[in-house]
């Protein structure tokens, strides 16, 4: 069968391909959660395509005022409307004759129009509650066969949901859930394909966003297909910025494509290790930084203040240091995120200062665990070699469980500043434990994280 790609974001990922040509799709959630932005995104995209839309409205509400909404999509563009979007109004034949009259107005508006996708926008749950099982099927029936005479695919968006609109769910080609799901002060968007026919999809919930570029979908991360299984490290080593730390290591380094956890709390020197490894990139290899905590000024000036060249990679363009996780980010939009500027800045080497920034949301304590081994194989298949900092009482109060331990069991190295009491140790030093090395070991390093790197 032929494929309708919508070319949002995400979303043909999700649906391995886009949407099949003459099926009938239901989206349906409560007001406000993003179905007609959506559906009117995917129209103006495929027009740039010269592929034409239907737009048929059931409400009262006019299509200057939908269109108003629309003016602040970067999507939307007013030389289509009329060219190769058509905006419809169905409410009064819906008032006066039925579903019936819907459907003779849809078939002489999409003969007229030659439309390739038909949208019908509004069939609210009151009022196909108050007609009969019959007459909802038998509309579903008649729609169906009308855009797969035209080879047009339909889209209905609606405010039912499972137990409301089960007539004509059983016949339909696929059912979109939209949700706005909360929990105590956090929200977030989701998505889930109920049904669809005709291929295999990514099942499950996705979180999606919607902003001024329109809706962005983010499936799950650890669901996505493998394309290699087989990954391994590279050969190559790569210094960690500390030259202590490197003489230790058996490899004088970590390897291409490794993944190290730098365990410790607040302030014994985490993030300064991890400034370290990453100011010391060239062209061939640069770096990201990734901040959970804190913002990128106060990153430059710590490591300016520790004699680090970070002002000189920025400069040189081998360095780039962005915030992440701000602004109520899913746990997967923050994955897709972090892959995506990998792949655009052809990262080689990359910090995430923070693992609680990630657990913060709302999916970390049910998918947190496989979603972090996911995210680390994707960096590996890039070789990619990662440092992540956890602090695991951060961890714990942001995930709402203790689950630094089973976390770090993904990571190749771990590094962990020992928790040595200032009575006990020299004026400006930490103790850093080497716990874990993969194709090595090292010895317990004391480590004055405070002398300047540059000296």
């Amino acid at each position: 069968m032929k494929r309708l790609p919508t070319l949002v974001e995400g979303l043909d990922e999700i649906l391995n391909g886009g949407l099949f040509e003459g099926g009938v799709y239901i989206f349906e959630g409560p007001p406000g959660v993003g179905k007609t932005t959506l559906a009117n995104q995917i129209a103006y995209t495929l027009a740039r395509r010269e592929t034409r839309t239907l737009y048929v409205t059931m409400l009262a509400e006019s299509h200057a005022r939908m269109l108003q909404h629309m003016e602040q999509q970067i999507f939307f563009d007013q030389q289509e409307v009329s060219a190769n979007v058509f905006y419809v109004s169905g409410y009064r034949e819906l008032d006066k004759g039925g579903l019936k009259a819907v459907v003779e107005l849809l078939r002489g508006e999409l003969m007229r129009h030659r439309a390739s996708l038909l949208v019908v926008d509004g069939l609210v749950v009151d009022s196909l509650e108050a007609m009969t099982n019959d007459s909802v099927r038998q509309f579903v029936h008649e729609l169906q066969s009308l855009v797969s005479a035209l080879s047009c695919t339909c889209l209905v968006l609606t405010s039912g949901n499972s137990n409301a609109l089960s007539a004509e769910q059983t016949m339909v080609d696929g059912i979109f859930s939209f949700e706005d799901h909360g929990f105590h002060w956090r929200a977030e968007r989701r998505m889930q394909v109920r049904k669809f026919r005709g291929s295999q999809i990514i099942r499950g919930q996705h979180t999606f966003c919607i902003s001024t570029q329109g809706v962005q979908f983010f499936p799950r991360l650890e669901s996505l297909p493998l394309a290699d299984t087989s990954v391994k490290l590279g050969q190559g080593v790569i210094s960690t910025g500390l030259p202590a730390l490197d003489n230790v290591l058996h490899a004088k380094g970590l390897f291409i494509g490794s993944a190290s956890a730098i365990m410790g709390h607040t302030g014994s020197g985490k993030t300064t290790l991890a400034l370290a490894f990453a100011s010391a990139p060239n062209a061939a290899a640069p770096s990201l930084v990734l901040s959970c905590t804190e913002l990128g000024g106060d990153l430059r000036r710590l490591g300016s203040e520790m004699g680090l060249d970070i002002e000189a990679a920025i400069s040189a363009g081998n360095l780039t240091i962005k915030n992440l996780g701000h602004e109520d980010e899913s746990m997967d939009e923050m994955g897709h995120k972090l892959l995506r500027l990998v792949d655009e800045l052809k990262i080689r080497r990359l910090v995430l200062d923070g693992v609680a920034g990630l657990a913060d949301t709302l999916a970390f304590p049910e998918r947190g665990y496989r979603f972090l081994g996911r995210l680390l194989m994707e960096l590996r298949r890039r070789e990619v070699t990662s440092l992540f900092t956890i602090d695991p009482g951060a961890l714990a109060a942001a995930a709402g469980t203790p689950l630094a331990e089973g976390v770090t069991g993904w990571f190749d190295n771990v590094f962990t500043f020992e928790p040595e009491p200032s009575s006990k140790r020299q004026v400006n030093q930490r103790i850093l434990g080497i716990s874990k090395v993969r194709g090595g070991g090292a010895a317990e390093l004391s480590v004055d994280i405070f002398r300047p790197f540059s000296a």
